[in-house]
């Protein structure tokens, strides 16, 4: 099955992918035009004294150079046209060169374009997208649906020179090397931008190398022949040793789209990159679906959005004598003033000291208890929900879902997690595994089963098996979940619970106790709603 064969390629690594995205992605899910297609567009648009064909054939085909010569034949119109009036107003004070009329014109027609395609299969596609877990994004495209659509908290480098002098980290970031809507002469158009842009195009593969040598690279929307790829690949290679080139195995993967392809497929494959085989993993596929829910499933326990904010806290502090972070590094807690007022706090054998301080992680005991005591009216539902029950799903079995889940309005009319859901910590993994728990998943040992029909017809309730089992904690835990649902109201359950509370910490019953905790979130929040 593909899932399983690209979920343990990925697992390789220590780290995780980074996307590198062409003109394809922006295709498929805004329907923008292909790069001739766009300078076809244009020269309609635009008016220009020459047909496209007249511009091909001037420049030997070559697109660029294409747009070098509209841009010639527009920028004195642009100048001069009354109908450029409100464009000018805009743009001239920031027209660099006579080509920036052109590109001025081409972001205009770009900006058309900002509204997603609806269909299933594509809204499907991005809610997963919206969820993977990714260090960050390389792109050529100069829209604007991945930083405003898909990853708004990631921080964005627009064009070659931004980047190459930028302070990155590799962490949530958006690298547009090739320009942005947003702005006009940064995007790399025409033959002069792209003579200036290979001239640099060194400086730029040496920031890419780490990433390209740290990082599953997952490129999608490109073909195998795409020169802007071959290009980068050329210099990143220019960086390294021929011998060195077996580093990036395993590191390259290609998505080739085929409507054709009835499943996904990943085999071993190479390109040949300036008289060097590079070694590269190629999928064939008719969706993005799997891949995505692959990359949405393979979550890490701390958002990208804190990680970054960490990573660039400790960078600041690092990089400069004097940082304006909130950050206190240390091994004791016992010289710090003013704890409360740190953002970060980065030690060795500290937790014990910050809980002191009221600094201190919600745990799973934590959350247990707060099911049965309500003993934390301030904590934010929503926030527990989104960040605590994800990450606590992933190492424990038993865990209480439902008061945060109910309480934060994140079930459906199911009391379930829409499959749909645009939550984006809900990994496709976590919302299975919520939507399959039933009672039968609070059930005791199987040699306990065996006495199901025994203990109903012993007891009538709850109170009940309470009496009949006196002070042998270890029975009614054990037979508790076995009663049928009528004689187990929640609030008698809860009584007994509140009451015996210690035993959650108890070596020999506190697993038991816990899952009987769980039972009783299941019964109160989403069973007998």
């Amino acid at each position: 099955m593909f899932q399983d064969l690209f979920k343990q390629h990925i697992a390789k690594f220590s780290t995780v992918p980074f996307l590198f995205i062409g003109s394809g992605f922006s295709r498929r899910y805004l329907n923008l035009p292909a790069w001739e297609d766009l300078l076809k567009e244009m020269v309609i648009r635009l008016e220009l004294p020459k047909p496209y064909d007249y511009y091909r054939a001037n420049a030997a085909n070559d697109l660029p150079t294409i747009a070098s010569l509209m841009g010639e034949d527009f920028n004195e119109k642009w100048w001069n046209d009354d109908l450029y009036r409100d464009s000018r107003a805009e743009f001239a004070k920031d027209a660099l060169s006579r080509l920036s009329p052109l590109k001025y014109e081409i972001c205009k027609r770009l900006k058309e374009n900002s509204q997603i395609i609806q269909s299933e299969i594509l809204e499907h596609e991005l809610r997963l997208l919206k969820k993977v877990n990714i260090d960050g994004i390389i792109t050529t495209n100069w829209d604007r649906l991945i930083e405003d659509y898909i990853f708004p908290d990631f921080r964005t480098y627009v064009g070659q020179e931004e980047l190459i002098f930028s302070d990155t980290i590799n962490i949530g970031e958006i690298y547009k090397i090739h320009g942005s809507i947003d702005s006009p002469n940064s995007l790399v158009l025409t033959k002069e931008d792209y003579d200036e842009y290979h001239n640099k195009n060194t400086y730029l593969a040496a920031k890419l190398l780490t990433i390209f040598i740290e990082h599953p690279v997952i490129f999608i929307g490109y073909s195998l022949n795409d020169t802007n790829i071959h290009n980068i690949l050329k210099a990143i290679i220019a960086c390294i040793s021929k011998e060195k080139v077996d580093l990036l195995k395993d590191h390259l993967i290609f998505c080739q789209w085929d409507s054709d392809c009835a499943n996904p497929t990943i085999v071993d494959s190479t390109m040949l990159i300036s008289k060097t085989i590079i070694p590269i993993k190629l999928v064939t596929l008719a969706n993005y679906i799997d891949i995505y829910t692959v990359l949405a499933n393979n979550k890490r326990r701390i958002p990208t959005k804190i990680l970054r904010h960490m990573k660039d806290m400790i960078y600041d502090f690092v990089k400069t004598t004097d940082s304006k972070q909130k950050i206190y590094i240390a091994d004791s807690l016992d010289n710090i003033e003013d704890i409360h007022k740190a953002e970060f706090v980065w030690g060795i054998g500290l937790r014990d000291k910050l809980a002191e301080h009221g600094i201190k992680g919600v745990d799973l005991k934590d959350l247990l208890k707060d099911v049965v005591l309500n003993d934390h009216p301030n904590w934010n539902p929503e926030t527990i929900a989104k960040l605590a029950l994800p990450t606590l799903s992933m190492r424990g079995r038993f865990i209480p879902y439902y008061k945060y889940l109910r309480t934060a309005h994140l079930l459906d009319r199911n009391n379930e997690i829409d499959a749909n859901s645009e939550v984006v910590e809900f990994t496709p993994d976590f919302i299975t595994k919520v939507n399959r728990i039933t009672r039968n998943d609070f059930l005791p040992p199987e040699s306990y089963q065996r006495k199901k029909d025994e203990v109903n017809g012993l007891y009538g309730s709850f109170n009940d098996l309470l009496q009949g089992c006196g002070d042998n904690a270890l029975h009614i835990m054990m037979y508790t979940p076995l009663l049928s649902a009528h004689k187990l109201p929640t609030d008698e359950l809860g009584d007994y619970l509140r009451k015996n509370i210690e035993l959650i910490n108890n070596s020999q019953y506190g697993t038991h106790f816990r899952r009987l905790i769980c039972l009783y979130d299941y019964l109160k929040y989403k069973e007998q709603i």
